[in-house]
């Protein structure tokens, strides 16, 4: 009976010391506590392709709201101000049918983003992020530019949930 006993506490002790130390998103933060919420505007536009800022910024507000832990406001009464200019926009085909017709575009975003605790009066972050999507091209005109307004949301997500990383995890 001692030997089960000492047995199944050895066992407890390597299981609970064993632990990966994994968090769910959503848990901890690297920003001073005084910053609870967050403003981001629309973002400007310095790109070749009008008007896409807006579904970007949504997609960016989005990810904040999903995330939690930073409430998104108005800038009037926001901790953190988060502004940004979509700097680069491109579109290329990559692959390509024996007609040289293209098969395969990647489009390729790049924003500046800044971060401004308007609290402390001070800037935490000012950088650039780019990310690009791969999209296939069919003959159809409206399943290629399905394909293309699907693989912009991806680019989209991708910089909005890069942003929320940065912005709170600080990495």
């Amino acid at each position: 009976m001692n030997f089960l006993r000492s047995t199944f506490c050895f066992l407890l002790v390597i299981l609970v010391s064993s632990s990966c130390g994994y968090n769910l998103a959503g848990y901890g933060s690297a920003l001073p506590p005084h910053i609870r919420a967050i403003s981001i505007p629309v973002f400007k536009n310095s790109s070749s392709e009008p008007n896409i800022q807006k579904d970007a910024t949504d997609a960016i507000r989005r990810a904040f709201i999903s995330d939690g832990r930073l409430k998104v406001m108005s800038s009037s009464k926001s901790d953190l101000l988060m502004r940004g200019t979509l700097m680069n926009y491109q579109l290329r085909g990559v692959a390509f049918s024996s007609e040289d017709s293209a098969e395969e575009y990647i489009v390729r975003l790049g924003i500046q983003v800044e971060a401004y605790d308007q609290i402390k009066k001070k800037i935490i972050f000012n950088q650039k992020f780019t990310t690009q999507w791969n999209y296939r091209s069919t003959s159809s005109v409206v399943d290629s530019e399905s394909a293309k307004y699907t693989a912009l949301k991806e680019a989209y997500k991708d910089l909005a949930d890069r942003l929320v990383s940065i912005t709170i995890e600080q990495f």
